[in-house]
């Protein structure tokens, strides 16, 4: 689970890029939680470079996953979560979760879905 340094050769373990934290301080942070950058943010300094790429990547007005961070940094989701708890926490981003669906839920929108595309 390690990646190469942002903006640098070598490997950063992933503790480190979070400065030690193991887990995101909001539970209900999942891989379908949207997260976009507040309309007056706070002075950015302090930073670390992850959490400055999470901000370059989140928008006012454009919400992105959790999993759409993740892959466009190339880094772990729960290492992504760890970042966004921190950037909610000091008011740089805000999230927002979806309510949890069932599978036969899912699954009934998809199929519905499929059925309305056209033969």
């Amino acid at each position: 689970m390690t990646g190469p340094a942002a903006g640098g050769g070598g490997l950063v373990r992933p503790y480190v890029r979070t400065r030690g934290l193991t887990s995101p301080s909001h539970d209900e942070l999942r891989l379908e939680s949207l997260v976009t950058a507040a309309v007056n943010r706070p002075y950015a300094g302090g930073l670390t470079p992850d959490e400055r790429a999470v901000l370059d990547l989140c928008r006012p007005s454009e919400a992105l996953s959790v999993s759409e961070i993740a892959a466009y940094l190339g880094q772990p989701p729960t290492l992504v979560k760890i970042l966004v708890s921190g950037l909610a926490d000091h008011g740089h981003v805000a999230t927002f979760t979806p309510p949890a669906t069932s599978e036969v839920t899912v699954l009934e929108r998809v199929l519905h879905g499929l059925r309305a595309l056209p033969a």
